[in-house]
């Protein structure tokens, strides 16, 4: 050995491990910030959720009158099993909610349906108290911890677009026969027949667009800036073959038939006198006008309120059954769920 080398040696080890020591340092308070700031997100989330629905119930116009009206009707339990079956499809709803997005999913992924489930409670919650529910794909991606985040909100995104088109194309054509049948004086032969000429193109493109989404993926490799920095989060879009995106988009029509069912159910309960073929136009109506109207949750049950009012009108002037109806289905489909999801939130892994 060279004489000297082994104080340099000790001198290089020294240094090696102050290095070391203040790499470990830094990754610990790293760890520790974003802990915090986990723990943080989490905390507002809880609260934002409590005092949202607070909120939602407690400043509803007609809370007594709903209340009263509920129990009138609960008490006379004639119609009992049709709110029991409402309720069950509430479980119906979320998981077939829960086994459409777990199969996309599935493509960056091997989660469970138990974890799935939570994740889109999660996304549920976080949901309430953003504007238009877009803090839904947030919600739902805390639960992806091997995949890319940013590639399963995208999934999330096709995930969220099977269900608008399939509740736009229903309500539109509901839409047509709602005029020709309610409205005969707003509309002639001649618009009907221009309307439901659009509607089979319309039908037709989109139906197409959805089913080949893999062309986006081609389309958006094609723009240089996209290619070079994105090409992982566009690929996405090119994960699914047409017969899966058909399948994407049977579920959805299976989540919208037991929501439509649902609601069906509750105006009968509450005295809604409704027959089955009037629900079939009017209900996809109600859904397809909620849709269009812009609103964030603090607002959205008042406007439920007044779009069932709107729709329904043509057959009932039981205002305070579609009232306690647009209630009960809110409290059932979102509130519910959103609380339950607080509990899978809080249990999240926010940041990886």
């Amino acid at each position: 050995m060279v004489p000297g080398s082994i104080p340099k040696t000790i001198f290089s080890i020294a240094k090696l491990n102050t290095f070391v020591s203040n790499e470990l340092m830094q990754t610990t308070n790293k760890n520790n910030l974003f802990r915090y700031l986990g723990i943080l997100l989490k905390a507002l989330a809880l609260v934002l959720t409590f005092w949202f629905i607070y909120n939602r119930i407690f400043t509803t116009k007609n809370l007594d009158e709903i209340r009263l009206y509920f129990s009138d009707h609960l008490s006379n339990g004639k119609n009992l099993w049709m709110l029991l079956i409402a309720i069950l499809l509430t479980g119906f709803n979320w998981g077939m909610e829960t086994y459409k997005w777990r199969f996309l999913i599935l493509k960056i992924e091997n989660i469970s349906f138990v974890r799935a489930f939570k994740a889109v409670l999660s996304g549920v919650t976080v949901s309430v108290f953003t504007p238009n529910r877009i803090g839904e794909y947030a919600g739902r991606v805390v639960y992806i911890n091997e995949g890319d985040r940013i590639q399963a909100a995208l999934i999330t995104v096709i995930s969220s677009l099977s269900q608008l088109i399939i509740t736009m194309l229903v309500g539109a054509l509901c839409g047509l026969i709602y005029l020709d049948s309610y409205q005969p004086d707003t509309v002639g032969d001649l618009s009907l027949y221009i309307g439901i000429q659009l509607y089979i193109i319309l039908f037709v493109l989109v139906i197409l667009t959805f089913i080949n989404t893999s062309f986006l993926t081609i389309l958006l490799n094609r723009i240089k800036y996209l290619a070079k920095r994105f090409a992982k989060y566009t690929a996405v879009f090119g994960y699914y073959s047409q017969t899966q995106l058909f399948k994407v988009l049977g579920f959805s029509l299976i989540r919208y038939t037991v929501f439509s069912v649902q609601y069906f159910l509750l105006l009968r309960f509450f005295g809604v006198q409704i027959s089955g073929m009037d629900a079939l136009i009017l209900i996809p109506v109600y859904f397809i006008a909620l849709t269009a109207i812009p609103t964030i949750t603090l607002a959205e049950l008042g406007v439920r309120e007044v779009v069932a009012i709107t729709i329904f009108s043509v057959i009932t002037t039981n205002e305070i059954g579609l009232v306690s109806t647009s209630f009960t289905i809110w409290l059932f489909n979102l509130a519910i769920p959103a609380l339950v999801g607080v509990v899978f939130v809080l249990r999240a892994k926010v940041f990886k």
